[in-house]
């Protein structure tokens, strides 16, 4: 009898704590074929793949612990991403009727926002223009950062972040840092005026039919290089209509001092039985304080995404880009400047891409 009891409380306890706590595997899979003028094809992606876990624990009086660990990676080799292990997210936090704050590495909040705007989510050729300023080195996401999410009252929510700068690294020897060069080796503006802390604030409204986003980023680690962004979408029937517009500051020298970036996008999603039509246009107005030149990059966008199941889709995107001059070029290929200098140095300044692949969820 005894034995039985002790069983019995033992499987109890047991099914205490799994009901306190939870968590969750998750993943992307995405991979196809791409081509774009002056390459040959190459298989690639649309969606980041990417291998998550994340997952709670009830603490009582509606107060949760948080964490979240990501990886990203390149399916067509199995080799990873990035030189961070966990570079999509590695967090932890907590959650209540406060709202969410989380430690560690995130989302910046435009990634989250005002992407939606764009019919491709700012992913693949099809993507509208993006401002170089977007997170850490180029990906997104921001480390060494604090993120508080409000509670959504009736489809409002509110966001802020603050970022602690690393040193006296500015953004671009940050970025040839984390693609190998030595922490030691000073590029450019690795001094004290272009390091500086980062913080951003976002307010989003989602509630039926209609969408809002407007957020403001001062980017770590440039000198206070900022940008800001509004936007909108409307659903009618089977369509959803949206607009948007992003401007980028530089105060470092490394990203073009005094330079201006204005970028516009309309865009419009179709339903049509398990598929949907993607189209946008966008246009980015390049500009300097200290010149009277000015030169304006266009992009058009068409795409089809049509869903096998809830979690499998396949998809064929293509884009054309006009660009006015090799700034666009250098500001687009930043990551990859070889490409860049060699657009730049054949007068490729129309850019035709396609892309054609399948995304599983999981």
């Amino acid at each position: 009898m005894r034995k039985a009891l002790v069983a019995l409380a033992v499987l109890s306890a047991g099914s205490l704590a799994h009901a306190q706590s939870n968590m969750t595997i998750y993943g992307t899979v995405d991979a196809g074929y791409v081509k774009s003028t002056g390459t040959k094809a190459a298989m690639g992606e649309k969606y980041n793949n990417r291998l998550g876990f994340m997952g709670t624990e009830d603490l009582g009086n509606g107060l949760k612990a948080t964490f979240q660990l990501e990886q990203r990676f390149n399916l067509f080799d199995g080799s990873s991403a990035n030189s961070k292990t966990f570079e999509g997210a590695s967090n932890v936090g907590l959650k209540g009727r406060f709202g969410q704050v989380r430690f560690g590495r995130v989302d910046e909040l435009s990634t989250e926002t005002f992407r939606k705007i764009d019919p491709f989510e700012q992913y693949g050729v099809g993507s509208m223009f993006k401002t170089h300023l977007r997170g850490d080195n180029l990906e997104g996401r921001i480390s060494n950062t604090v993120r508080y999410d409000s509670p959504n009252l009736n489809g409002f929510q509110l966001g802020a972040s603050y970022t602690l700068k690393k040193g006296s690294k500015s953004y671009f020897s940050s970025w040839l840092e984390g693609m190998g060069v030595p922490e030691d080796v000073t590029v450019f503006t690795g001094n004290e005026t272009a390091a500086n802390d980062g913080y951003a604030i976002s307010a989003t409204y989602a509630n039926g039919p209609l969408y809002l986003v407007s957020n403001y980023n001062v980017a770590v680690n440039t000198n206070k290089s900022y940008n800001w962004n509004v936007g909108g979408a409307y659903t009618i029937g089977a369509s959803r209509i949206s607009a948007g517009y992003e401007q980028t500051r530089a105060k470092d020298t490394a990203l073009f001092e005094g330079a201006k970036w204005g970028t516009w996008l309309v865009g419009v999603s179709h339903k049509i039985g398990a598929g949907t039509v993607n189209a946008s246009y966008s246009q980015r107005k390049n500009s300097q304080d200290s010149s009277t030149n000015q030169s304006r990059d266009k992009k058009i966008a068409l795409g089809y995404n049509h869903s096998l199941s809830k979690r499998t889709s396949v998809y064929v995107e293509a884009s054309r880009t006009k660009y006015d001059s090799n700034a666009g070029i250098v500001t687009d290929y930043i990551g990859n400047f070889p490409r860049a200098l060699e657009m730049a140095m054949l007068g490729r300044d129309q850019i035709t891409a396609i892309a054609i692949g399948m995304t599983h969820k999981f």
